[in-house]
């Protein structure tokens, strides 16, 4: 039996469906938002201590944090007076160019200049910042790509009618991008923790509980953390679930499931420990995987269960 073997053709025509088969864009103008405003909250709580972290008079000046670093890393204070009043002129700049891509005004623009601003902050004090601002990162990479002013945004209210066009449908190319940089986040992850013993003898939550800084944020059963048989299975399951998420995630049968599953481990990491940040920048990244019609379906899900608190409502009150 002959077998035609796999063309180039075959294998440069998925190449091209993959990467810049035509999408609509929402999903990127809604992941500009949730960026813009988890990226706003990282930023400002920097304010109070400003000075302190990047001032030549502070913790870390500009000459020795070269000395702990790369110096061929690129940041802009590198050509910047030493000074703190340029300290406080850039971040102020940083913050407003924020502010003005969380609104969609000259969205590419601002995208662009956000990403060199925290780059050169983060290169600046690079021992202040840790996994979560390299995600913040890479996200702010893809963001410079996406069609991120198409929608929900000032860039689409100020168009002339002339100057219209149909952005129902674009490439988001680099929307794929940041669907694989997710997946890989998660089989990295998973990765790493099967190579450590205690995950996979199965104590490594019994570690984690014990860990006063971080956990228990918010009240938990304590009979969860006292049985090593309930420890055991629930550090398995996190290894397992981090390996089924970015496998289930691109197929069309498995996809919704896989969110919801992924929604749940960040929302209950959420809640049992203190990492700022983190679990909600990874729902924004989860939002490339979805669709404007699954936000349509929980449109309907809100609407049925707002009529059901109704109809319970007015039952209690004839009784």
């Amino acid at each position: 039996m002959n077998i035609s073997p796999f063309s180039w053709q075959q294998l440069l025509k998925f190449w091209d469906y993959f990467f810049f088969q035509y999408n609509n864009p929402k999903i990127c103008s809604i992941i500009r938002i949730g960026y813009g405003f988890l990226l706003l909250i990282n930023v400002l709580i920097l304010w109070p201590d400003l000075l302190t972290w990047f001032g030549e008079n502070g913790r870390l000046p500009y000459a020795v944090s070269r000395e702990i670093i790369d110096p061929d890393t690129l940041t802009i204070f590198t050509i910047l007076p030493k000074y703190d009043w340029v300290i406080k002129m850039s971040y102020g700049i940083f913050i407003s160019q924020l502010i003005l891509l969380l609104f969609g005004l000259f969205s590419r623009v601002q995208a662009i200049c956000v990403f060199i601003w925290f780059v050169s902050f983060f290169n600046r004090h690079h021992i202040l910042f840790d996994g979560e601002d390299n995600l913040f990162r890479m996200m702010g990479f893809f963001l410079i790509f996406m069609p991120i002013g198409s929608y929900y945004s000032l860039d689409n209210y100020f168009k002339k009618p002339k100057n219209l066009e149909d952005t129902s449908h674009s490439s988001t190319w680099a929307l794929r991008l940041l669907q694989i940089q997710m997946c890989l986040i998660y089989l990295s992850t998973a990765w790493e923790k099967m190579k450590g013993e205690d995950w996979i003898n199965g104590t490594a939550i019994y570690y984690v509980s014990r860990l006063d800084d971080v956990f228990g944020k918010f009240p938990l059963p304590n009979f969860i953390f006292t049985s090593i048989i309930i420890m055991k299975y629930m550090t398995w399951l996190v290894i397992i679930v981090e390996l089924f998420i970015p496998l289930a995630l691109w197929f069309k049968e498995t996809r919704r499931f896989a969110l919801i599953v992924a929604v749940g481990l960040h929302l209950s990491i959420e809640y049992a420990m203190n990492l700022f940040l983190f679990q909600w920048l990874m729902l924004v990244g989860l939002l490339s995987f979805t669709e404007p019609k699954d936000y349509q379906k929980l449109k309907r899900i809100y609407k049925v269960i707002k009529v059901l608190i109704k109809r319970g409502s007015k039952g209690r009150k004839r009784t």
